[in-house]
């Protein structure tokens, strides 16, 4: 249970982090070098993001994957929504809560036995 809390932490984190960052990765060729432009935030977000990949090849092998990937989806998708809204102002409205409610019933139904 623990691995997947921090699972869900360091996977939201790193989604927070890069629509903080507000700048995309960018790389390519420039008169033939190699560049690679990065910010501080969006570096962390990509640590962030990169922890909870290795956290979640660790989850998926011990648990049942018609569980774990839709209740894991659902939790990410519903703290994302809630910080989309409280932190950047992002719309409130009756879809997003349609989602959200037909999210959690969906995992419910899936694991109802």
């Amino acid at each position: 249970m623990t691995e997947f809390i921090a699972y869900i932490v360091f996977t939201v984190m790193g989604l927070f982090l890069m629509k903080l960052s507000e700048q995309p990765i960018r790389f390519g060729l420039n008169d033939g070098l190699f560049y690679f432009n990065i910010s501080l935030k969006m570096a962390l977000a990509l640590i962030f993001y990169f922890t909870s990949f290795i956290l979640w090849t660790g989850i998926l092998t011990k648990n049942d994957l018609s569980f774990i990937v839709p209740f894991s989806s659902a939790i990410v998708n519903i703290i994302s929504v809630g910080l989309g809204i409280l932190v950047f102002g992002e719309s409130f409205c009756f879809y997003k809560i349609a989602g959200i409610v037909l999210a959690t019933l969906g995992v419910a139904l899936m694991n109802y036995k």
